[in-house]
């Protein structure tokens, strides 16, 4: 259901009563108590994802590296583009 337009002669609509509700009950308070070391536990959570996430990414691109090592060294070696050798030798004209 859209709203009627709005225009500087209109009032604005009334605030919705759920909206108003919930925002009564979150500034009424009284509020849990907070660890006071939160801030500091949160921060050393931080720096132990992000060491982690560059550890999966340098031994992600490591992997990726050698793979692309592995497969330049293996087409080289074997040369994959060539066509096979002939099973048979081809017969001999002018002999």
């Amino acid at each position: 259901m859209n709203p009627a337009p709005t225009s500087p002669d209109l009032p604005h609509p009334p605030p919705d009563r759920k909206e108003t509700e919930a925002r009564r009950t979150l500034w009424a308070g009284p509020w849990p108590p907070v660890p006071p070391d939160l801030a500091a536990r949160a921060a050393a959570r931080g720096r132990r994802l992000r060491a982690r996430r560059l550890l999966l990414h340098r031994a992600g691109s490591l992997l990726a590296l050698l793979a692309l090592l592995s497969l330049a060294l293996w087409a080289a070696a074997d040369q994959p583009w060539r066509p096979p050798p002939a099973r048979t030798t081809p017969p001999v004209v002018g002999y």
